[in-house]
């Protein structure tokens, strides 16, 4: 069990040469660990059996309804942020929303799963909202959720090392004090942590390059999406298992990423070829989009031509095929990656 915490709260937590922190050791005689950070935010990491683990995450908070608090004694909706493998992040959702909703019925927590990954990483928070006892709820119902669930693919637990003030509100972190940010952690200029970010769009212009225009940017590590494979793959494979190993969203690339498929994707790149992809029938919309709108973009800024068909009798995929040159089939791949992301990070 992992959560995300303001570093102000570390303190508190750890307690006066280690007092607190050890007697939560002793007590429950698990690994309980808060790494030291030096930005906004910290990683509270609990090694026990599941019930344990909700026992010490209750010992914790009094130190974070104290941080939440307005600090006139009025004290406002606690907010846990738990970390989990991006892979699971569907099972919280459930289809069309449904799970997260049902949780929120059941819980009264408002429960947000944040889209994109914590930066270099391949973990999403999971944000609860509530009054102590709402919250820890919420938490107790989505760890008993996730607990007979394993993660699928690579695995980058997030190191708050890397945190990126800019791109805090979008994937659930922590802004840095006065910056007006936090995740939507209540005083955030995009609101409570429960609603999405407002939507990105397009590629914006590419910004002026530290180097030259002619002369190419480095290529994309290896481990790049299907590791350059053109044979049919499943979903699941597609979606998890030869993803680059760190969240793409611009939380980690940022203005290199833009800039880098501006310049490479916008240009031929080799002879055309194809990529089949089979999916659940019921992502399709997801991938389509209003009136099409999704299919559509993924086709115009990836050059490629993409095709869904019409799922069998008695099937429940469909066949994606993606034609166009190496390139082009890549950044065709990750934008339907996101478009899928985009439609869960609704819920």
């Amino acid at each position: 069990l992992r959560l995300l915490i303001p570093s102000k709260v570390a303190g508190s937590i750890i307690g006066k040469g280690g007092k607190n922190i050890s007697r939560l050791r002793s007590d429950y005689n698990a690994v309980v660990q808060v790494p030291d950070c030096s930005g906004p935010e910290r990683v509270v990491s609990i090694s026990a059996d599941y019930e344990t683990a909700v026992k010490i995450v209750e010992q914790i908070v009094p130190c974070l309804d104290e941080f939440f608090s307005s600090g006139k004694g009025e004290h406002i909706d606690l907010r846990h942020r738990l970390l989990v493998h991006q892979s699971l992040a569907g099972c919280v959702i459930g289809k069309g929303g449904s799970k997260v909703k049902e949780l929120r019925e059941k819980t009264s927590a408002k429960i947000k799963i944040f889209g994109n990954c914590c930066p270099q990483s391949t973990d999403r928070v999971v944000s609860i909202v509530g009054s102590p006892e709402v919250a820890i709820n919420g938490l107790k119902e989505i760890i008993d959720l996730l607990k007979e669930t394993p993660p699928k693919g690579y695995s980058e637990p997030y190191d708050p090392q890397n945190f990126d003030e800019e791109f805090a509100d979008d994937y659930g972190g922590f802004g840095m004090p006065g910056s007006g940010g936090g995740g939507g952690g209540g005083g955030g200029a995009r609101g409570p942590v429960w609603e999405p970010p407002p939507p990105r769009g397009g590629f914006p212009p590419p910004p002026p390059p530290t180097f030259r225009a002619n002369i190419p940017p480095p290529a994309l590590p290896r481990g790049w999406i299907c590791d350059g494979s053109l044979l049919p793959v499943s979903w699941d494979k597609f979606l998890y298992c030869h993803e680059i190993p760190f969240s793409l969203s611009p939380a980690f690339y940022g203005s290199k990423l833009i800039y880098f498929l501006h310049f490479r994707f916008s240009r031929d790149s080799g002879p055309p070829d194809s990529q089949q992809v089979t999916i659940p029938k019921d992502l399709a919309g997801a991938i389509i989009g209003k009136g099409g709108s999704r299919i559509r973009r993924v086709r115009s800024e990836s050059g490629a031509e993409i095709t869904i068909d019409e799922p069998l009798p008695g099937s429940n995929d469909r066949v994606i095929t993606i034609k166009g040159s190496p390139d082009q089939i890549q950044l065709a791949q990750y934008l339907l990656q996101q478009s899928v992301r985009e439609s869960q990070s609704r819920y």
